[in-house]
């Protein structure tokens, strides 16, 4: 999980163009300040380098880069059985 905390840090600085690092428990919305393009940005970014698909009621309980990670790993790991 870690190679995915690792991209979207990337994503929301290269990307995003956020200046700070993101850590694992920081709000996507209220601490980063993304809105929904932002987050939608970040999630198909995210489903393009990780080869999976995110629903839109997944994302939509995600809160923090955490739990970002977890749903991406998850899905990783749906794919592959």
């Amino acid at each position: 999980m870690d190679e995915i905390l690792i991209e979207i840090r990337r994503l929301l600085h290269d990307e995003l163009g956020l200046a700070v690092e993101a850590r694992p428990e920081d709000d996507l919305v209220t601490e980063l300040q993304l809105d929904s393009v932002g987050l939608l940005t970040l999630v198909v970014r995210l489903e393009d380098c990780f080869r999976v698909a995110l629903r839109e009621e997944d994302a939509a309980a995600v809160r923090t880069v955490r739990e970002l990670a977890a749903l991406v790993f998850r899905r990783m790991e749906e794919a592959a059985c």
